[in-house]
């Protein structure tokens, strides 16, 4: 039988299963898709961090408080759960553990659920330079029985 495997993760831009898209201004638009690949879940857990960066297409920042929500869906988006509904200025620290943003509760993610990062901008979001991070524990099937 299988053993399950399980590490620390960080769900980012750069992961395997996430696409951005530009969001347009005064709109809201998912500017982030994650999908959980096959025989793989992710648990969020308490005191877990969310970071967000959003690069406008102007010289401009993203003003401060412009929305931000976290949402996590089935795989065909039918039923939807907001993880976190916050103004962007909450999400934007990386690093100080004093003032990044944690998760209160657990959440669980299983294959082809995805993650949504849906935001409401006063500014055009560009891809290139959007950025985040989402820690979390990873749990995925061994190869090897």
């Amino acid at each position: 039988m299988p053993q399950i495997l399980q590490d620390e993760f960080r769900i980012t831009q750069n992961a395997s299963g996430v696409s951005q898209a530009a969001g347009t201004a005064d709109v809201q638009s998912d500017v982030v898709t994650f999908v959980v690949p096959d025989a793989t879940g992710f648990i969020i857990r308490p005191g877990d961090v969310f970071s967000l960066y959003l690069a406008s297409s102007t010289p401009t920042e993203i003003a401060a408080t412009s929305m931000v929500k976290l949402i996590h869906t089935d795989s065909n988006s039918v039923i939807e759960r907001e993880l976190a509904n916050v103004s962007y200025t909450v999400l934007v620290e990386f690093s100080n553990r004093n003032i990044i943003y944690t998760f209160g509760q657990r959440y669980e993610l299983a294959p082809d659920q995805r993650l949504l990062l849906r935001t409401t901008a006063n500014l055009a979001v560009a891809t290139a330079q959007t950025r985040f991070q989402i820690s979390c524990m990873r749990g995925t099937r061994s190869i090897i029985t």
